[in-house]
């Protein structure tokens, strides 16, 4: 009778790794919208992306040949769409963060004010992969952030899907953790694996 140890590659081991799925996650923020409740766009939040880190190459060209070397990261934006629920409350976060990145609705004096520094309005997302309960198998700690764009998307008669808000995060730095799920560890407990 087959079992699931028949099943592996020649050479390399026995067995599959249950994969990572891309329905069981959560994302989380801190200070989002300058100390709003930001638990509306967690609740309404149905697509993300992992970040994507990209390094420059420099080129050393050489008699008859070229090798290349690593220079400079960067961090490529984070796209988040949610759903724009009829109360508005996801909305309302968002509006209030944009608020603090440049008062756009109306200002004190003439001026459109914009923030003074970036920690007056940058905010933490955390990106967290489940195991399909509430144990946390990786988490993104995406720092420095602020909305680059929003798209609040387009209405049609005749469609009567969701309204969502698409929106481009930017961000300075991301840190990633791997928890120790099949060695008794979780992320909370001391798993390893950050860069």
């Amino acid at each position: 009778m087959s079992t699931i140890n028949d099943i592996g590659i020649p050479g390399v081991g026995t067995g599959i790794y249950h994969p990572k799925q891309a329905n069981r996650w959560r994302v989380t923020f801190a200070n989002m919208g300058g100390g709003a409740d930001s638990q509306p766009v967690s609740m309404q939040a149905v697509k993300v992306n992992r970040p994507t880190l990209n390094f420059e190459e420099v080129p050393l060209h050489r008699y008859n040949s070229v090798a290349y070397v690593a220079a400079k990261h960067s961090w490529e934006e984070l796209k988040l769409t949610l759903e724009d629920d009829v109360t508005s409350s996801a909305s309302a976060v968002i509006q209030a963060q944009l608020q603090k990145q440049q008062w756009l609705i109306g200002a004190e004096g003439q001026w459109l004010a914009a923030a003074g520094e970036g920690s007056l309005y940058k905010f933490v997302t955390y990106l967290d992969m489940l195991d399909g309960n509430d144990q946390v198998i990786e988490k993104w700690t995406v720092e420095g952030c602020w909305i680059k764009s929003t798209n609040y998307g387009e209405l049609d008669y005749s469609d009567g899907k969701a309204v969502t808000i698409d929106l481009s995060l930017r961000f300075d730095h991301a840190r990633q953790t791997l928890g120790g799920y099949g060695q008794g560890q979780g992320i909370a407990t001391g798993g390893a694996g950050t860069i």
